[in-house]
């Protein structure tokens, strides 16, 4: 079993039924390198999931703090829209990775790619490889996703069009959750299918809102100390 760079966790929840397992026999014959490569791939773009996942649970953290106490994030607004900015530009790039379709990056059409290179046609993960490809590119968060990363994150191409662009991108924390979720879906059927195994990509998130949490409470009791010395 694979281990990741981070939050990713593999896991076997359940063990394959006859059936699945001589379907597996029959038509996923990789070697061993061929299975390392798919997994590994695989396991990349989990990794790309965990961080998305505790980037956005930290924004929304950030968010419940804003609303209970906002004459802190007043008081240290540098602080505050630094690291807001910061994390949102990290979570685009992140989330882009795992349907960059250019030939060096680690994502989906890598793993698609891979999964029709090595196993058989018959084979059911590569049976569904065309309908995931098609929800893909019909998912509009994952485009904005996208438009983000591209023209603001990694390639600052706006010129008089703020206003419009920030008005069809705007990516809501909601959009973001579910599309995080639809790709550990995604993900996690190949990883079944292939090597009877899950990915677990939303185990820090807690920890993130534990994380704010600390801060803020800290910074909270900092202000009431200077508010009662005053």
């Amino acid at each position: 079993m694979p281990t990741t760079g981070w939050n990713a966790t593999p896991v076997r929840p359940r063990m394959a039924s006859p059936e699945r397992f001589i379907r597996s026999v029959r038509h996923n014959k990789m070697n061993e390198d061929q299975r390392k490569t798919i997994l590994s791939t695989a396991d990349t773009i989990g990794d790309h999931l965990a961080w998305a996942w505790n980037y956005i649970a930290t924004l929304r953290a950030l968010q419940r703090h804003a609303r209970r106490c906002p004459e802190v994030f007043d008081k240290h607004a540098h602080f505050v829209s630094t690291l807001t900015y910061s994390i949102w530009d990290a979570l685009f790039l992140k989330l882009n990775h795992c349907t960059d379709k250019r030939k060096e990056a680690i994502g989906f059409p890598r793993l698609f790619k891979q999964i029709r290179k090595y196993l058989e046609p018959q084979a059911a993960p590569v049976s569904k490889i065309d309908d995931h490809e098609g929800e893909l590119d019909a998912l509009r968060a994952k485009d904005k996703v996208a438009n983000w990363r591209n023209r603001v994150v990694a390639h600052y191409t706006l010129h008089d069009e703020h206003a419009a662009f920030f008005e069809d991108n705007v990516c809501s924390f909601d959009e973001i959750e579910e599309l995080i979720s639809r790709y550990q879906k995604l993900l996690n059927f190949y990883a079944f299918e292939l090597f009877d195994m899950q990915f677990m990509v939303k185990d820090f998130g807690p920890k993130a809102h534990e994380a704010i949490d600390q801060v803020f409470a800290a910074l909270c009791a900092e202000q009431g100390h200077e508010e009662g010395r005053s």
